[in-house]
């Protein structure tokens, strides 16, 4: 089961990365969503579930994972340079084709396989397997080594993550080898020294992945914390001037700012519709936010029975981000959700204008 703990920890990750991020670094996503599924697909649970005779098309399955993963990898260090150097894909389906084609002739033969261990097809996948992986978990580590940032998570995170590269390219000789681990350390020291250093590798990528994208999860959390907080005022106006709404997109930053640049919009058309003697009607003296929330609640009592005035000045939030505006048009719903003032005002509201 610690396989899939980990696959949902990777699976997590990149799902976080397609929420935070504007443009989707796909091929970050690719790496941990492969991975994330390779482990999947090689855990003991699912071998149980497919047959222990199918357990070499899992294999081949979580072998092209792994290597679609490497690659990944590879165009993401690339990708890093400006310009980026062009890198050719055609030696990933090849690599896939050649698996494939020794995948087809030792099959037949699992019974014994263990029997067939410096079969040449056995070999050959062996020895393709491992030297793709290696080849571009190489080009990772050296790519990374030449990138400088400053002091915090994501450069902790980097660090980690070319230790499990390292330690990646140490379980794929063993693993991706095992005719010769196994002749080496016997069957009984193979798996579980296998299991051993792919845990410490898939701890480290796992570290590693959360460090450098601890920023932008923090950052998801407080947008979605935001939308949820400008909603209930977000769907009021909507619903009131469905004019306002902008073309939606499913990109929670993008759907905050689009949310904030809409109920300014909403609240600055219905200026005109704010009784000029609202003050009046205000018993106590109220915040900021109050104040815009009792104005928007007589706004709208007044525009549904057609009355209107010159428009007032509004109350500025006078914000200087959209962290702090979202805070702002937040306190905002709140109190047209909750505040006691302007249900007062909205009654007032309603009796003036009958």
């Amino acid at each position: 089961m610690s396989s899939y703990a980990t696959a949902a920890l990777l699976t997590l990750i990149g799902l976080t990365l397609l929420g935070t991020a504007r443009s989707a670094p796909r091929h970050l996503v690719t790496f941990f969503l492969s991975m994330a599924l390779s482990l999947v697909i090689s855990g003991d649970p699912t071998i149980r579930l497919v047959g222990v005779e199918n357990q070499l098309l899992c294999r081949l399955v979580t072998n092209v994972l792994q290597l679609l993963s490497v690659w990944s990898l590879l165009k993401l260090a690339r990708s890093i340079r400006s310009p980026e150097p062009r890198t050719a894909f055609w030696p990933l389906p090849l690599t896939w084709a050649v698996l494939f084609l020794c995948y087809l002739d030792f099959a037949p033969h699992h019974a014994v396989l263990h029997t067939l261990q410096w079969r040449p097809s056995v070999v050959l996948y062996q020895v393709v397997l491992t030297g793709y992986a290696v080849g571009c978990l190489v080009v990772f580590i050296r790519t990374l080594l030449q990138v400088s940032r400053p002091p915090g998570a994501f450069r902790t995170g980097l660090r980690v993550i070319m230790a499990a590269a390292a330690a990646t390219i140490a379980w794929g000789v063993f693993s991706g080898l095992p005719s010769l681990s196994i002749m080496v350390t016997g069957l009984a020291g193979f798996v579980p020294t296998s299991r051993a250093i792919g845990m410490v590798a898939m701890t480290l990528w796992v570290t590693g992945a959360l460090l450098t994208t601890w920023d932008g999860a923090v950052k998801l959390f407080r947008t979605w914390r935001g939308i949820r907080a400008v909603t209930p005022l977000w769907r009021t106006l909507v619903l009131a001037q469905p004019q306002i709404a902008l073309p939606a997109r499913h990109d929670l930053e993008f759907t905050l700012y689009r949310r904030v640049i809409e109920i300014r919009d909403g609240l600055l058309a219905l200026r005109t519709h704010v009784p000029p003697d609202l003050a009046s009607w205000l018993r106590t003296p109220v915040d900021g936010p109050t104040l815009v929330a009792a104005e928007l609640a007589a706004a709208l009592v007044m525009r549904d029975a057609g009355r209107s005035w010159p428009a007032q000045p509004g109350q500025s939030a006078g914000t200087p981000s959209v962290e702090a505006e979202t805070a702002w048009l937040g306190a905002v719903s709140s109190a047209f959700t909750r505040s006691p003032v302007v249900r007062e005002v909205r009654r007032l509201a309603q009796l003036d204008a009958a």
